[in-house]
């Protein structure tokens, strides 16, 4: 195939929903501007051929291009997030000088630097050796994400860029950049202070790369069609009734092996052929074409043919490609899923090595708290207050520092704008009356939301019955109910029956979906009589206690604006006592610290 050599990109000038224009990457230089006139400037992630002009004809934007993507460069997004000044450039530096120049061997020549006026953007040549097609982003997103885990997810073939020496509206600063020495040397103060100038005569050329050999080509992943024709079984291999197929191995089979899951992956496809029948040959044959490595899918196979283990829909690699489509998901007996003792050990080793690090938090990384409290997934946790305490804001509060969780938000008791501007309040620290005007004065959307975009929203109150299928389809790290009492359930019209209800199927989601669930609870009359909050003040039956993994309780005088968090129970042992103080105004629960406030054991 002969690919044009004159290159274009998506163009979003002023701010980056005004996209929806094309331009030559060799204009980018005259529409970034001068001090004299402050813009921003975004341009797409790749490149294109003038088949992009004709996409983008009475369109804006690239998302349903369907011809031919280009990269040359690769930029490598690295976000704050809610890291300090100083451990952000220390991930940075770690990122820079560990994990691209020692462990990658990328060359110092290979590396450019650039500040952002927020974060770091890290640009290298196409070291991977990625070629020119229809599904480019597919083969970069998935290489990239397994190589560069701590960077954002930016590879998609819709998404913007800011462009270089550009102008960024949020931090009043430029995107400029910076060489290793200064990277490692220079304050982040420093780098900020660097930032506020641009140069005059802005040279794009200076920082193209030469045509570089790709030496890291072990690492691509291609995703092609026609690769993964080649990696899947044809169907007559398996010569079963269709009503039998499990759809969360067929999207294994489908697939190339998961680096770090490919064992754990064909034992689990090994168990499904044998339940289904199919001879060990077979199996084994299937696998070895599967995996490329014959003598690993004889051992897996010889070793499940003997020992005969079963995997169940809540299993760790299986539940990842659940669908609610599956002829199982709908009668699905989690209860009756019985497992052995080897089993649950591989299990836990799984659990402690990427559960706990990929979807639990621990209050004392994101508080000043000297202990751990570990929230873990699999866990209910419900969150009692009077109202005016403030339960829901503190919950919003935590979501809001958990950047680096998927969260499915339900906020069932407030509007979608009421929702939207609360969380702007307590991102920024801004009062209700500084939100309205700053939204009055945007003229498009701003870049506000970017600050809460690990989260998703509902406002609907789901059918309780309908929520699992949800969580399935969005796989979130967290999913928060407030409240509890919004929930629907069907035909089901006593109160106790229906809180009951409610409360055992969020256990079972947060248990089968391997999540953590926030559920926002009221007190019952008497608590709400004494103005003392405790286990015993939840409203319904003791099924929202008995079932809890953990109940956090905060009280406090309304009149007032301190406020204690305290676990009234917690599962797993240890004790949370912290104090804060209700900010009404901008929405934001502040901890208080002191002698012996904090500090509890």
């Amino acid at each position: 195939m002969a690919f044009s050599t004159e290159r274009y990109v998506e163009i979003a000038s002023g701010h980056i929903t005004n996209r929806g224009r094309a331009d030559k990457v060799t204009n980018l230089p005259s529409l970034i501007g001068d001090t004299k006139d402050l813009h921003e400037l975004y341009h797409s992630w790749y490149t294109f051929d003038e088949d992009i002009k004709r996409h983008l004809n009475g369109k804006n934007s690239i998302s349903s291009f369907k011809g031919v993507y280009y990269l040359d460069k690769i930029i490598l997004d690295l976000d704050k997030k809610n890291l300090s000044d100083n451990d952000f450039l220390s991930f940075v530096r770690f990122f820079v000088n560990t994990e691209l120049k020692d462990d990658l061997g990328v060359k110092d020549e290979h590396i450019q630097i650039w500040f952002s006026g927020t974060g770091f953007h890290i640009i290298i040549p196409n070291l991977f050796g990625f070629t020119p097609s229809i599904t480019l982003p597919f083969s970069v997103k998935s290489t990239l994400q397994d190589v560069f885990p701590d960077c954002d997810i930016i590879y998609d073939g819709s998404r913007l860029i800011r462009a270089s020496f550009s102008y960024n509206k949020k931090s009043g600063l430029f995107k400029v950049p910076l060489s290793l020495i200064e990277l490692n040397k220079m304050t982040f103060d420093e780098i900020q202070k660097y930032a506020t100038i641009v140069p005059a005569d802005i040279n794009l050329d200076k920082y193209e790369f030469d045509n570089v050999t790709p030496y890291l080509k072990q690492y691509l992943k291609l995703k092609s069609d026609k690769h993964i024709q080649s990696a899947t079984i044809k169907r007559s291999a398996f010569d079963i009734d269709p009503t039998t197929v499990v759809t969360c191995m067929q999207s294994v089979l489908s697939k190339s092996p998961v680096p770090g899951e490919r064992n754990d992956s064909m034992m689990r496809l090994a168990a499904w052929m044998r339940r289904n029948g199919l001879p060990q040959e077979v199996v084994i044959q299937t696998l070895a074409q599967w995996s490329g490595n014959e003598s690993e899918a004889i051992s897996t196979t010889k070793s499940e043919f003997e020992k005969g283990y079963n995997y169940w829909c809540d299993d760790e690699i299986m539940s990842k490609h659940c669908d609610p489509k599956c002829i199982y998901f709908k009668r699905k007996d989690y209860s009756m899923a019985l497992e052995s003792a080897e089993t649950l050990a591989e299990k836990f080793v799984v659990f402690v090595k990427k559960g706990i690090s990929e979807k639990a938090f621990n209050f004392k990384d994101i508080y000043n708290i000297n202990y751990n409290f570990w929230v873990l997934p699999g866990e209910l946790v419900i969150i009692l207050g009077d109202t005016g305490m403030g339960k829901s804001t503190y919950v919003s509060n935590l979501c809001a520092m958990l950047r680096n969780h998927r969260i499915m938000y339900l906020s069932l008791e407030n509007n979608w704008h009421m929702t939207y501007k609360r969380f702007c309040q307590i991102v920024q620290g801004y009062t209700h009356d500084e939100v309205m005007k700053y939204h009055d004065e945007l003229d498009n959307v701003d870049d506000l939301y970017s600050l809460f975009d690990h989260i998703s929203f509902g406002h609907m109150s789901p059918d309780i019955d309908k929520l699992q299928e949800t969580v399935a389809y969005q796989k979130p790290h967290i999913v928060v109910v407030d409240t509890t009492d919004e929930m629907h359930v069907k035909n089901v019209h006593n109160e106790f029956d229906r809180m009951n209800q409610i409360i055992v199927k969020l256990k079972e989601i947060a248990t089968n979906q391997d999540c953590i669930v926030l559920a926002v609870h009221h007190v019952n009359k008497d608590a709400a009589r004494n103005g003392i909050v405790n286990l015993h003040s939840a409203k319904g039956t003791s099924t929202v206690v008995q079932k809890a993994d953990k109940v956090l309780t905060i009280n406090g005088d309304e009149q007032h604006s301190d406020r204690m968090l305290y676990s009234e129970k917690n599962r797993d042992g240890g004790k949370l006592k912290m104090m804060f103080e209700f900010d009404k105004k901008h929405m934001l629960f502040k901890q208080k610290v002191g002698p012996t406030i904090g500090d509890y054991s």
